[in-house]
């Protein structure tokens, strides 16, 4: 059965793998090679990688999935992306821990 890796870098691994996901770590200099790798393993049905890796992972991979169907890559927007220099990251950690658990907690 085929199996859903995340490839993405050292930081939002963490995230990754505290929700249970299989991840690979890797910096986006070794991002396409591991991302070839990935793809002629076999293993996996899904393989989701972080746009600060690759910026256009499906594009970079024709080559890899040529005669293949299998993995469908997803593209995800990289965490610095998403908590860009204006937003504020543990702001909005704390507001989702407030939220699951029902009361606030102080982030050092």
């Amino acid at each position: 059965m085929p199996k859903m890796l995340v490839l993405t870098d050292s930081e939002t691994a963490i995230g990754y793998r505290l929700a249970g996901v299989e991840v690979r770590e890797s910096v986006p200099e070794e991002a396409q090679e591991a991302l070839e790798q990935i793809i002629g393993s076999d293993e996996y049905g899904l393989v989701v990688v972080d746009e600060g890796l690759i910026s256009d992972p499906t594009k970079a991979s024709q080559r890899a999935m040529r005669g293949r169907e299998l993995p469908v890559i997803l593209s995800v927007p990289s965490l610095g992306a998403t908590f860009g220099d204006s937003s504020d990251a543990t702001a909005y950690m704390k507001e989702l821990v407030r939220s699951a658990i029902g009361f606030d907690i102080k982030l050092d």
